[in-house]
């Protein structure tokens, strides 16, 4: 009888040597579960979703560059959106919201006679629609600081004496139209702070005036804070 070959590995040693290819395909299926997981939570984090928004909003958003911040001030910067792009006032009103609260950042030579504190009577309306917003959809524990600015331009004539007397009497006069609508004076400021803190430069670098920016600087910015993060 002829002898049985000699096998150089026995049934036992052959299944150990095929056995990675099963702990390789675990791994690779754990590793696409994680990818899978990780992936959604990213589109959960930073918001995007199919769900459509209402205009004044989206506009907002695109103009702007924000995105959703999930504070108490959301329902406010949605209506003073609303307002603004329902007069067409985009590029006359900004609007910026963080998590300290919101800031209305409005054109002082679009809203005001230059050198002078008086409202324009064609920009009351849309004023009042603005402050009747902050009084609906603010908290009493809300304060309201209103700052004035200008740009570089020296006073020259008119009632007031310089440009900090300007910027504080246009601030009292947007305080006023607060009181107005029956915000309590405790939670108002008025702030006056002439030519300080331009936005961008009033002159290039030969110092000759840049007219679109000292226009720019010119401005009156209605702040909504809460009182608890002063």
């Amino acid at each position: 009888m002829l002898p049985k070959p000699i096998r150089k590995y026995t049934q036992g040693q052959a299944d150990h040597i095929d056995a990675w290819l099963i702990s390789y395909a675990d791994l690779i299926t754990l590793l696409f579960t994680l990818f899978v997981i990780f992936v959604s939570v990213t589109v959960t984090k930073y918001g995007h979703s199919t769900t459509v928004r209402s205009e004044p909003e989206y506009y907002l958003e695109k103009h702007s560059g924000l995105m959703a911040l999930g504070t108490r001030y959301d329902e406010l910067y949605r209506s003073v959106g609303a307002v603004i792009v329902n007069n067409a006032a985009d590029q006359q009103i900004a609007v910026e919201k963080s998590t300290r609260g919101l800031a209305i950042d409005i054109s002082a030579t679009q809203f005001f006679e230059r050198g002078s504190a008086s409202i324009l009577p064609g920009k009351l309306a849309l004023l009042h629609d603005i402050v009747q917003t902050i009084k609906n959809e603010t908290h009493d524990d809300d304060v309201i600081e209103v700052e004035s600015y200008t740009d570089d331009t020296p006073f020259q004539e008119g009632p007031f004496a310089d440009n900090w007397e300007l910027t504080a009497m246009r601030s009292s006069h947007i305080v006023k139209l607060l009181i107005g609508e029956g915000i309590a004076p405790s939670r108002l400021h008025a702030l006056s702070f002439a030519d300080n803190k331009p936005l961008v430069p009033n002159r290039d670098a030969q110092g000759s005036p840049i007219p679109e920016n000292r226009d720019r600087n010119q401005r009156v910015v209605i702040r909504v804070e809460s009182a608890f993060t002063k």
